[in-house]
C-alpha cells in the first residue's frame, strides 16, 4: 500500500518570551517526530493542548517551515515541493478564515477559484456540499459574520472537502458544532 504521509525526525521550536524579561528562549513544539501513515488509513494524534497537534498539521499543509528533520505527502517533500503537497492535502483548522462580509457560498466560490477550480465545476457542488454538511439553506447568503461558529466550521468543512483533497488533515474540525451536527460531519467524513 503506499505511503501517504511519511514523517522523519521532525522538529519545530518557536520563540517565547521569557517571563517579564526582554529575552527570548526556544521553546520545543516538535521534538524528532517520526510516524508514517498509509494511503486509505484514518489516524488520530492525541495530546494535551499545547502537545503540537497543531503545529504538525501546520507543518504537513506547508503553512510552517519545520527547523529540521524531513516530511512527506505522497512522496513529495514538504518544503522542496511545497505546491504539489497543496495540491494533495487541504486542512480544517478551529481558527478557520473567512471574508467576514461575504456569504459562505461567495467564500467558497472564491476558495474554490484560489485552487484553479471553475465555477462551472463549483456552481452544483458547492450547494450540495453545504447541503451535505448540514449548512441551512436560508442561511446561505448571509454574512460569515452573522454566523455562529458552529455554523462558520461548517464552512471551513465544505471548503476543505470542495477541493477533493487525496490527504485531509483535521485539527479539531467539530469544535463549536453541536452533537447532532458533529456526528453528520463524522458521518460525512466516513463517506
Amino acid at each position: 500500500m503506499t505511503t501517504a504521509v511519511h514523517v522523519s525526525n521532525l522538529r519545530k521550536e518557536f520563540l517565547r518570551r521569557d517571563g517579564r524579561r526582554l529575552r527570548r528562549r526556544r521553546v520545543a513544539a516538535l521534538r524528532d517526530v517520526t510516524f508514517s501513515i498509509r494511503r486509505g488509513e484514518c489516524v488520530a494524534i492525541l495530546g494535551q493542548n499545547g502537545s503540537g497537534k497543531s503545529t504538525l498539521v501546520r507543518l504537513l499543509s506547508t503553512l510552517l517551515l519545520a527547523d529540521g528533520g524531513t516530511a512527506e505527502i505522497f512522496g513529495h517533500d514538504v518544503t522542496g515541493d511545497p505546491r504539489a503537497v497543496r495540491r494533495l492535502v487541504n486542512r480544517v483548522s478551529v481558527e478557520a478564515s473567512f471574508f467576514k462580509k461575504m456569504s459562505s457560498s461567495e467564500n467558497l466560490s472564491y476558495s474554490a477559484r484560489f485552487y484553479g477550480l471553475t465555477p462551472r465545476e463549483t456552481g452544483a457542488r458547492i450547494p450540495e456540499i453545504l447541503e451535505r454538511v448540514g449548512f441551512p439553506v436560508d442561511r446561505r447568503g448571509e454574512s460569515m459574520e452573522n454566523l455562529s461558529r458552529g455554523m462558520q466550521q461548517k464552512v471551513a468543512l465544505a471548503r476543505a472537502l470542495l477541493t477533493s483533497p487525496v490527504l485531509l488533515l483535521l485539527d479539531e474540525p467539530t469544535t463549536g458544532l453541536d452533537p447532532r451536527s458533529k456526528l453528520e460531519v463524522q458521518d460525512f467524513i466516513r463517506e
